[in-house]
């Protein structure tokens, strides 16, 4: 068996790997550490969740050099959503390393970004359009970029971003050592490769091996007239706990709103008609659990990397396996259970044929959970209740987190941002927890006038540092630095004092995400 130790990582990685529980490679970081280690341009095509930031981004902290400041490393990405996972990953890899890793996105104050890159950053994770803003601004040059990655590619050729990836690829070294990852190669991504990448070596996980026996899939043969009534009975069957549903058009995923909304569902919709701040207050619902169906179209859902998942319905039927594969990739996350249902009109029978045979899977007709109950899995444990999930991505967990603890105070509504790391939970310390390390136990510090204190679950035995709670305050809650009177890190726990105005958004947007690898719980404290 392949472990990290057998891919020529160096002793500081490979210890912060240990720290964080990796063992086993997963066969893109098999197959593109090695080639990108030995100083190769590397294409790989592979799905969200098959552990591709770990796959370019330990080969990337290896070559840095952290006495120099400059940016010696840009990754690109098409959505602030993954901008944030990948920042918080090469922060959690690179801890023994000492590199700064910055992260740059719309959304966000520009001046505190670019107070940090002059502060000095050897990486930057950024969006297209607030890297090509920072770069009119000179407040970033690229001519010491000698490692450059495009996430997601094929998403950035959906929203339009192809030429400003072009522009920028060009403002970078000619020297440079190239990564593009893709979860599909249209014409227009394989011929940017060509222009602007040197031999590459080509890795693909092929739709056999992202079909992962975790999920189920089955199929619904279903009149046109009668999609709706039998979804209904699908999901009073089913009883998902989160679901997306797929259609294939804007003006479809609409519609099929409406009438389950009519239908007494909670559901969002997710397309391409919507502005930005509609998009992220649908993802900030369905990631907080306000909502448990989030109906999207292909394009809209692109790099969505969502926990709790528990079925992917295809609507409308996908017109190509590989958009199968990435659309049943949102459920059954690596180490997770998964169903994908998909419907089909008599007249679509050879579509699901050509499905099955390309994607070389099983796709079975679909029974009601009285139908295969001798086949019945044990019931699913409830996130909301205090369970711990199995990991996803690329993350694992650590050898001290491996046995779940029972988890206290969990508030109502979670809405997970930085999700690129596996879920921990951690109980609540008694009220004299940190007596031994000279603290006052769980006591809540006095509030200043205008401020609520802040409970978060996570302190120093997880890593933690004052400095990594101002930077998730500041770049996932979008906190300004003066809205934040005060932070107290503990042993196993930590308080945040901070303006009553933004205390509600920074609740939402951080409860259940993951800071240093854990998940971290965030609630207002009790007095």
């Amino acid at each position: 068996m392949i472990t990290f130790k057998d891919l020529g990582l160096k002793p500081n990685i490979q210890t912060t790997l240990d720290e964080l529980g990796f063992d086993k490679p997963t066969p893109i970081q098999e197959e593109a550490i090695p080639s990108l280690l030995d100083g190769h341009d590397v294409i790989g095509q592979a799905q969200t969740g098959t552990g591709k930031t770990a796959a370019f981004g330990l080969p990337l902290l290896q070559y840095l050099d952290p006495d120099n400041n400059e940016v010696q490393a840009i990754v690109l990405t098409p959505t602030r959503e993954l901008c944030i996972q990948v920042t918080q990953a090469l922060r959690s890899y690179g801890a023994r390393k000492g590199v700064e890793v910055v992260a740059v996105f719309g959304g966000a104050p520009i001046r505190s970004q670019q107070a940090q890159l002059r502060s000095g950053a050897h990486v930057v994770v950024a969006t297209i359009g607030r890297i090509k803003d920072l770069i009119s601004r000179r407040s970033m040059v690229l001519t010491a970029a000698r490692f450059v990655v495009l996430d997601e590619a094929d998403e950035m050729l959906d929203l339009g971003f192809i030429e400003d990836v072009e522009r920028i690829l060009r403002m970078c070294p000619s020297g440079r050592q190239t990564a593009l990852f893709s979860a599909t190669m249209p014409p227009p991504v394989k011929r940017l490769a060509e222009t602007y990448m040197y031999d590459p070596v080509t890795i693909s996980i092929t739709p056999e091996t992202l079909t992962v026996d975790a999920i189920e899939q089955v199929y619904v043969e279903v009149s046109n007239k009668d999609k709706v009534d039998k979804l209904m009975e699908i999901l009073k069957e089913e009883d998902p706990e989160q679901a997306i549903l797929f259609c294939r058009t804007k003006l479809g995923a609409a519609r099929l709103e409406r009438e389950l909304s009519k239908r007494g569902k909670d559901v969002k919709a997710l397309h391409g008609d919507m502005s930005q701040g509609s998009r992220d207050g649908v993802m900030i619902a369905f990631k907080g659990h306000r909502v448990n169906l989030l109906v999207a179209t292909d394009i809209a859902a692109r790099g969505l990397d969502i926990e709790h998942v528990t079925h992917v319905i295809n609507y409308d039927i996908p017109n190509t396996s590989e958009t199968y594969v990435h659309r049943i990739g949102r459920t059954g996350r690596v180490g997770r259970t998964g169903r994908a249902i998909t419907f089909v009109t008599p007249d679509q029978r050879k579509d699901l044929e050509a499905i099955k045979r390309e994607a070389g899977t099983n796709i079975s007709a679909w029974e009601s959970p009285e139908e295969r109950l001798e086949h019945a899995p044990a019931p699913r444990p409830s996130h909301r209740n205090g369970s711990k999930p199995a990991p996803l991505d690329d993350e694992k967990p650590s050898k001290d987190e491996a046995a779940p603890e029972p988890e206290a105070g969990s508030p109502e509504e979670e809405a997970p941002v930085f999700s690129d790391f596996e879920d921990s939970t951690e109980a609540e310390p008694a009220v004299d927890e940190d007596r031994s390390n000279g603290g006052s136990g769980s006591e809540v510090p006095e509030l200043g006038e205008g401020q609520v204190k802040l409970f978060i679950n996570r302190g120093k035995r997880s890593g933690i540092s004052e400095d990594d709670l101002r930077w998730a305050l500041r770049e996932g809650a979008v906190v300004e630095d003066d809205a934040i009177s005060g932070v107290r890190v503990l042993d196993r726990f930590s308080f945040v004092e901070i303006d009553a105005d933004v205390a509600d958004r920074t609740v939402e947007f951080l409860d259940g995400t993951l800071l240093k690898g854990s998940e971290i719980r965030v609630e207002v404290a009790r007095k």
